[in-house]
C-alpha cells in the first residue's frame, strides 16, 4: 500500500509542475524512437523525471 502511495504522489507531482510534466510526456514520446540515441536519451530523461519527482514527494 505505502509503494502505491508514493508512486501516486509521485505522478501528481509530475502532473502539478508544468515543466515536469512536459519533460515527462516528451520523453515518453521518444522511449520507441527508430534512432537508439533519442530512445537512450528519452529513458535517461524520462529516469530522471521520475527521481525529481520522487525526491520532491519525500521531502
Amino acid at each position: 500500500m505505502r509503494s502505491w502511495v508514493l508512486v501516486w504522489a509521485r505522478d501528481i507531482e509530475i502532473a502539478r509542475r508544468p515543466g515536469l510534466s512536459a519533460r515527462h510526456a516528451h520523453a515518453k514520446s521518444n522511449l520507441e524512437h527508430e534512432d537508439s540515441v533519442i530512445a537512450r536519451e528519452a529513458l535517461r530523461e524520462l529516469s530522471a523525471v521520475l527521481d525529481e519527482a520522487m525526491k520532491a514527494v519525500r521531502e
